[in-house]
C-alpha cells in the first residue's frame, strides 16, 4: 500500500497543479505558457484487460492564440493551427525500482496523448538518487527511434525555489526539495530555506497544515527536533500560532469540520475509491475534528474504502 512519502508529491500537485510546469524547468520539453493547469483522472485504461492508472496527470494549457496571429506557439507542443497549446504531464512517484513500471510507462504516454489529443511527457519523482538513476535509464520499446527516457526529479534535479519564473510554485518546490533530498533538513540553512519559503507564501490554513505535515514526514529522525524547534521559535507566528488560532477561533470549528470532510471526499475520489451515499452522509455530518483528521490521514494511503472505514 502506498505510504505518505509516495503520496506526498502527488498531494503537492493536487494542491497546485502548476508545479508540473515547474518540474519541466530546464528540460527540452516545449511547455505552453501556462495560463491554467488542471489535474485530471489518472486512469489511463484502454480496452486492455489490465488497469493502467498513473499517479497523476496534469494538463497544462496555454493561452488561446489570436485568430490573426501566426501559429508559432503550438509548433513545439504539437498543437494544430489556431488551437490552444496543451501538454499532458504524466507524473509517477517512484519509491524504489520496479521493472513492471518500466513496461507500462510507454503505454501511459501513448494513452495520455490519445485521451487528451496533445503531446505528453513522463516525469518520475524519486526520493533517492539510486532510484533516480534506475528511472533515468532509457526504456527500449523495440521500435526504431521510439525509446523513452523519463524526466527524473530527484535530489540532483529538483528545481530550486528561486529559479526564474517559478515563484508561483515556490512553496511546493520547497516541500518537494525536502522530500527528494535536494534540500538537506539536517543543515540549518536547509531547514530555514524550506520553512521560510512556506511561511512567506501566505498559504491558506489547509495548505499550510498539509505542507507542515509533509515537511515533518520528510524530516530525518536526527533533524526532527531541530525542525520542530525552528517551527516553534523562529517561525512560530507563521506555523504554530496561526494553525492553532485558526483552528480554535470561535465559530471556526464547524467550518473546519466541513472543510476536512470535503477534503476527505476529494482525496478518496482522486484515489479512485467509491464512497456510498451512507458513508458520504456520515462524513458530511461528522463534527468531530479528531475523527475527521484520522480519516484524512488514512485516506492518504487508502486503496479501498475499508482502509479508511474499517467498521
Amino acid at each position: 500500500m502506498p505510504g505518505i512519502m509516495h503520496e506526498a508529491p502527488i498531494e503537492l500537485l493536487r494542491r497546485n497543479p502548476l508545479l508540473a510546469a515547474a518540474l519541466l524547468h530546464g528540460s527540452e520539453v516545449a511547455v505552453p505558457d501556462s495560463r491554467t493547469a488542471v489535474m485530471v483522472a489518472g486512469d489511463l485504461s484502454s480496452a486492455l484487460p489490465a488497469e493502467l492508472r498513473a499517479d497523476a496527470v496534469i494538463l497544462l494549457d496555454g493561452p488561446q492564440p489570436r485568430p490573426d496571429a501566426a501559429d508559432t506557439s503550438t509548433a513545439g507542443a504539437g498543437g494544430p493551427s489556431g488551437r490552444r497549446p496543451r501538454l499532458a504531464v504524466v507524473v509517477e512517484s517512484q519509491m524504489s525500482p520496479d521493472g513492471g513500471k518500466r513496461r507500462v510507462w510507454p503505454a501511459y504516454l501513448a494513452l495520455a496523448r490519445a485521451q487528451h489529443d496533445c503531446p505528453a511527457v513522463l516525469v518520475v519523482i524519486c526520493p533517492s538518487r539510486p532510484t533516480g538513476r534506475w528511472a533515468r535509464q532509457p526504456i527500449r520499446t523495440g521500435h526504431p527511434g521510439f525509446d523513452l527516457a523519463p524526466l527524473v526529479i530527484d535530489a540532483g534535479t529538483t528545481p530550486a525555489v528561486d529559479a526564474p519564473g517559478l515563484a508561483g510554485a515556490a512553496p511546493e518546490l520547497a516541500v518537494l526539495g525536502a522530500l527528494t533530498g535536494a534540500v538537506d533538513l539536517e543543515q540549518e540553512a536547509g531547514r530555514r530555506l524550506v520553512l521560510e519559503t512556506v511561511a512567506d507564501a501566505n498559504l491558506d490554513e489547509d495548505r499550510l497544515e498539509t505542507y507542515t505535515h509533509l515537511i515533518l514526514a520528510a524530516t530525518p529522525a536526527a533533524a526532527r527536533a531541530d525542525v520542530e524547534a525552528m517551527m516553534s521559535l523562529t517561525f512560530k507566528d507563521e506555523f504554530i500560532d496561526r494553525i492553532k488560532a485558526e483552528g480554535k477561533a470561535e465559530g471556526k470549528a464547524e467550518g473546519k469540520a466541513e472543510s476536512a470532510a470535503a477534503i476527505l471526499l476529494k482525496m478518496l475520489a482522486a484515489r479512485g475509491v467509491k464512497v456510498p451515499a451512507p458513508v458520504r452522509d456520515r462524513v458530511l455530518s461528522c463534527t468531530d475534528l479528531s475523527q475527521l483528521d484520522a480519516w484524512v490521514d488514512s485516506a492518504m494511503t487508502a486503496s479501498t474504502l475499508r482502509d479508511v472505514f474499517p467498521d
